[in-house]
């Protein structure tokens, strides 16, 4: 049989496309670059968080035991894909913003007119950086919010995968947290700066409280009677 490599990309399937992605995306993250880094990971931890609760929403639609709920279960279902997307598309974003950022600190001024220009340049793509790991925050946050739900009312015998996702998600928050404030360190408008900080730490505490309150969800439904 041919290798992956060997074969034409119309003969692949999609999961070996899918996998062939993944395995890629794991291979450049061991790399010794600097992108894809932190950021990029912390982007796939949130989107495979949301990809766990939709697989918690399908299994739940269309089962008799779970009717009551299945117009919100398909609410959800397709809530958490968006929010796959969004994640998904955050890991390339991420990988842009900071080569913007390397860039911008390596751009030579030329005269003293584009010097001027220069002299913005690392602090509009440092901010650009901040707001994407800020986005990767504000979905992971949304995620918990989510897993809280499909953990309470989804398939009981998936509870626990939602409660995964949760953990998924939250891990991904506390290093798109980490990355907010490593840029936020070097904007030089300090009000922005603590403004997206601010913004940072409010989503962390929103999060970390979704998540003991989905494992009190969880534990409620698959304890032992």
């Amino acid at each position: 049989m041919r290798s992956l490599a060997q074969r034409n990309s119309k003969q692949l399937t999609t999961d070996e496309l899918e996998a062939a992605g993944r395995a890629q995306f794991l291979d450049s993250l061991a790399a010794g670059t600097a992108a894809p880094a932190g950021g990029s990971a912390a982007a796939y931890s949130v989107a495979m968080a949301a990809a766990l609760l939709a697989m918690v929403a399908r299994l739940t639609i269309g089962r008799k035991k779970y009717a009551g709920v299945a117009e919100q279960m398909q609410a959800a279902l397709e809530q958490a894909e968006a929010l796959r997307s969004r994640a998904s598309s955050a890991v390339a974003e991420d990988i842009a913003a900071f080569e913007a950022v390397m860039a911008a600190r390596r751009q030579p001024a030329a005269n003293i007119a584009k010097g001027a220009a220069r002299s913005t340049a690392p602090a509009a793509a440092t901010l650009r950086a901040a707001e994407v790991q800020l986005d990767v925050a504000q979905t992971a946050t949304s995620i918990v919010q989510l897993a809280l739900f499909c953990a309470a009312h989804g398939n009981a015998n998936a509870a626990p995968d939602a409660a995964a996702a949760a953990h998924l998600a939250v891990g991904g928050l506390c290093a798109a947290v980490l990355n907010v404030r490593s840029n936020c360190a070097s904007l030089p408008d300090e009000q922005q700066a603590s403004a997206l900080a601010a913004t940072a730490t409010r989503l962390e505490t929103n999060a970390h409280a979704a998540l003991q309150a989905t494992l009190q969800a969880v534990a409620s439904r698959t304890s032992p009677v």
